[in-house]
């Protein structure tokens, strides 16, 4: 994670060379900004994305909150479908990562879960429901992390046309060997269209029609 002004700390990753040629930043911010481009050669993946892709994207984004981000929101607000004013930068590299799949392909981040229900959260659900989600397992408010309150989730997404249910697991217990196990144990299926772009509850289909 480059420094970026300020000492504010963000995924260069997110930000294309197209920063320092609009009205964001001028030529001189380069260095400091350290933008990348995913398409060149140079940059090592350059192939991969003329090929259609990565198979797989994993990973835990950095979790910064949006009062940090100050100097790029107009940046994303142009770039991002998720953007909101107050949304951390967790939101943006969802979208970032599904983009680089190819058709097929496998998305999979361990993620605050509070896109789900926060205000900032509602232009991703909205994303969401257009996406192919496959899982999603809510760790709720369980101590994942024993150094961090973060209330986590993990998310996965297929590159394809999206279906209109995906299967959910509330984790109650850290008490399991095999984390698979537990999901294939107590997942249910959820209805997307059943979920409102105010806030999801990620219950089962019976629960929902209730």
């Amino acid at each position: 994670l480059p420094a970026m002004g300020n000492n504010i700390k963000c995924g260069n990753s997110l930000i294309g060379y197209d920063i320092v040629e609009g009205q964001w930043f001028n030529e001189d911010a380069k260095d400091r900004i350290n933008p990348f481009d995913w398409d060149s050669r140079s940059a090592g993946f350059g192939e991969i994305i003329e090929n259609g892709g990565f198979d797989i994207v994993i990973g835990n984004p950095p979790y910064v909150r949006q009062e940090l981000l100050g100097d790029f929101k107009d940046y994303f607000q142009q770039h991002y479908e998720v953007y909101h004013g107050t949304a951390d930068l967790y939101a943006y590299f969802i979208e970032k990562g599904v983009s680089l799949l190819k058709k097929d392909g496998l998305f999979s981040y361990i993620v605050a879960n509070k896109w789900m229900r926060a205000n900032y959260g509602e232009p991703l659900r909205r994303w969401m429901k257009k996406q192919r989600i496959e899982e999603i397992t809510d760790f709720g408010d369980l101590p994942v992390f024993e150094t961090a309150t973060t209330y986590p989730c993990i998310v996965r997404i297929r590159q394809g046309s999206a279906a209109n249910k995906f299967s959910a697991t509330e984790v109650k217990t850290l008490d399991f060997s095999n984390l698979a196990d537990y999901v294939n144990e107590h997942s249910y299926s959820v209805n997307k269209s059943a979920l409102n772009d105010k806030g999801w509850a990620l219950v089962d289909e019976q629960s929902q029609a209730l």
